[in-house]
């Protein structure tokens, strides 16, 4: 098969997941998991969140 740009090369294991860090928002109290390393809060898009 070819591909346009080149594509990724190497195995890819997509079984493999991600684990992200839970947070508690300090603005509305949501709790949510975030895979970024500056997390905002989905609720009420607020950066002023602690780690769990």
């Amino acid at each position: 098969m070819c591909t346009v740009g080149g594509g990724p090369t190497g195995d890819l294991n997509f079984d493999e997941r991600v684990k992200g860090k839970r947070y508690r928002c300090n603005e509305c109290g949501e709790k949510f998991e975030s895979i970024s390393k500056k997390p905002v809060c989905a609720s009420c898009q607020s950066e002023d969140v602690t780690e769990l």
